[in-house]
């Protein structure tokens, strides 16, 4: 060691031994010894209560300054100045020292740890694998957390949209995961509290799920416009395709389109769609989309209730029946009749307590909405009643032969039969027999007799079905001379004018040459007004009783019978006025085809007798 370092350590040693000497005569002995850190209270204390620390310290020259400091994470701070410090505890705030400081130095204390007793604190969970993982798989879940004391128990927990599922406890937990499951937390919990920890989601890949169809429209569409539909789905990773398929009324499929919307145009209601989509793991499809298309009533048509035949002047219902999207709203009937309409009633039914089939009258309804109209094709109900026979039913002779008609309506459809003389006729060489319709519920049947007898048979029509029968009894007309009856018959009325004067003068004078109504019974003024037919092989006129009142010989059946007219004339009765004629109402039974025949000899075909 060299001379100029000897005397410096020397010089070092004097003074500190000068120093630890005391010598009053020098103010500085040595720095703070000794110093440390009291806590009140001494144990464990709650999570933000109030403790107090004390700081002491050996030193000569006395302490001239205590200073007090926290570490927190490595990090120092200053919190106060003075032999006490009076603080609240918190979890992450537990560790102090204090510095004494006097002449000769500075020295500071231990760090002390205040007890803090806490509840769960930065709890947290880690799964492994901790990538993205398939559909199904397993993975391990740890919790993790920070408490004092410790954590005792560890619950787990999965979360589904609003849906929490309790999984199980312990602080591991091994779960499959899945596209609806797949998000996860822990609660721990010891003497003092509990604490959830944050939510943890696995990453879960899956095919494409939950696909519907959204239409661009929120309300109805209406029928020929045109709509676009977007297809969604949730699928990870992304959907990577799409395809659209149209669906008919023979559920045959069509693709369609390949991008995710898909336009229809001109949309009609009888197609329906879906779509699929598509990524790496595979595929959904949508369910089937029918848009609501609103159109106006369409395929209207009406149906009869009973749907059997029934009873003429039976009660019915005609129920209107339509499609129309939104529903019908209101219905109205109509009647026609040779080509005339009338309106009916309203409402979706019609009840008719009584409806004629032979009147011609038929129904029809419309429905409407708020997009249009649509009418029903007229119908009728199926009315059975027994046959009628119509009054133009007739017997015409020409030549060497006889044409007899008869007209007859009924339903179900009639049987029509012919008699001649009583007796039943079949078709034959003699006598053909033809029949033809007459519209819907109607039938004639013409009967022809091939002879040359003088005398025409009678003959006789019957109608039958399932309700009853009907028959008439048809007169023969000659058509050789029907010119010629009909000019014989003008002169005929004209005489008859001319004779009817002349009996009223010889009536009114003989009014005055009597002076009372003294009249004998005999004394009957008997007037006969006929119209005449002039016989094809004499010179005689005949004239049929049932046309000498202008009534003809049959108005037809009513269904339950043959009805007929046969009036009479008749001289005066007791209570008839002097001279006057009496009239015999017609009775009621088959036409009377007799003729009687009737001399004549001019074309005066009027004759009256006045008996005195």
């Amino acid at each position: 060691m060299k001379g100029a370092e000897r005397l410096i350590f020397l010089g070092w040693l004097l003074k500190g031994t000068l120093c630890q000497g005391g010598g009053k005569e020098s103010d500085c002995t040595n720095p703070p010894w000794n110093t440390s850190v009291s806590v009140i209270p001494s144990g464990g204390v709650l999570e933000g209560s109030s403790v107090t620390l004390t700081c002491s310290s050996d030193a000569n020259p006395p302490v001239i300054s205590l200073s007090w400091y926290s570490v927190r994470a490595g990090d120092t701070r200053s919190t106060g100045h003075g032999p006490v410090l009076s603080t609240k505890i918190w979890a992450d705030n537990t560790h102090f020292y204090c510095e004494a400081k006097n002449m000769c130095g500075a020295r500071n204390s231990t760090i002390t740890k205040v007890p803090v007793l806490y509840g769960p604190k930065t709890m947290s969970v880690s799964a492994v694998p901790s990538g993205p993982v398939f559909h199904g798989t397993m993975v391990n879940l740890t919790c993790s957390s920070n408490g004092n004391p410790p954590v005792s128990s560890f619950t787990w927990y999965s979360v589904k949209g609003d849906q929490v599922v309790r999984l199980g406890v312990g602080k591991r937990l091994e779960t499959s995961v899945s596209a609806e499951v797949h998000q996860f937390y822990c609660e721990g919990r010891n003497d003092h509290g509990g604490q959830n920890s944050t939510l943890i989601d696995v990453v879960v890949q899956y095919p494409p799920r939950s696909t519907s169809v959204s239409v661009n429209s929120s309300g109805p569409v209406l029928k020929g416009s045109s709509v676009t539909l977007t297809c969604n789905s949730d699928a990870n990773p992304q959907v990577s395709s799409y395809n659209w398929y149209s669906v008919d009324k023979s559920e045959t499929r069509s693709v369609i389109g390949p991008e995710q919307t898909y336009t229809v145009d001109n949309v009609n209601g009888n197609t329906q769609y879906f779509c699929q989509a598509k990524n790496q793991h595979g595929s959904d499809n949508s369910t089937t989309l029918q848009l609501d298309i609103q159109y106006p009533p369409r395929n209207t048509s009406v149906s009869v209730s009973p749907s059997d035949s029934v009873l003429e002047d039976s009660s019915v219902t005609l129920i209107c029946s339509s499609d129309a999207n939104p529903p019908v709203t209101s219905y109205s009937w109509y009647s026609v009749r040779a080509g005339k309409e009338d309106y009916v009633a309203s409402g979706q039914q019609l009840i008719q307590a009584t409806m004629n089939v032979i009147d011609g009258r038929e129904y029809y309804c419309t429905a409407q909405n708020q997009h249009g109209e649509d009418q029903s094709a007229s119908t009728n109900a199926s009315m059975e009643f027994a046959p009628q026979i119509s009054s133009s039913s007739r017997c015409l002779h020409s030549g060497s032969q006889v044409s007899c008609t008869c007209d007859s309506h009924a339903n179900p459809a009639p049987l029509v039969q012919w008699r001649l003389s009583g007796r039943h006729v079949n078709h034959s060489t003699a006598t053909a027999i033809s029949e033809e319709p007459l519209g819907r519920i109607g039938l004639r049947s013409t009967l022809t007799i091939r002879q040359s007898r003088e005398d025409p048979p009678t003959a006789l029509c019957l109608s039958s079905n399932s309700q009853g029968s009907a028959s008439l009894q048809l007169c023969v007309t000659s058509t050789g001379y029907q010119m010629l009856s009909l000019l014989v018959g003008a002169g005929a009325g004209a005489a008859g004018m001319l004779l009817l004067c002349v009996v009223t003068c010889v009536i009114v004078r003989r009014l005055h040459a009597k002076t009372t109504w003294d009249l004998k019974p005999e004394d009957i003024t008997e007037l006969i007004l006929t119209d005449w037919t002039l016989s094809q092989e004499d010179d005689s006129l005949y004239a049929s009783k049932s046309t000498l009142t202008g009534h003809p010989g049959a108005n037809g059946a009513n269904g339950k019978g043959t009805r007929g007219v046969n009036p009479d004339l008749q001289g005066p009765q007791p209570t008839d006025p002097p001279g006057g004629l009496h009239y015999k109402p017609p009775p009621i039974g088959p036409p009377n085809c007799d003729h009687v025949p009737l001399q004549h000899s001019s074309l005066d075909t009027t004759t009256t007798r006045i008996e005195e």
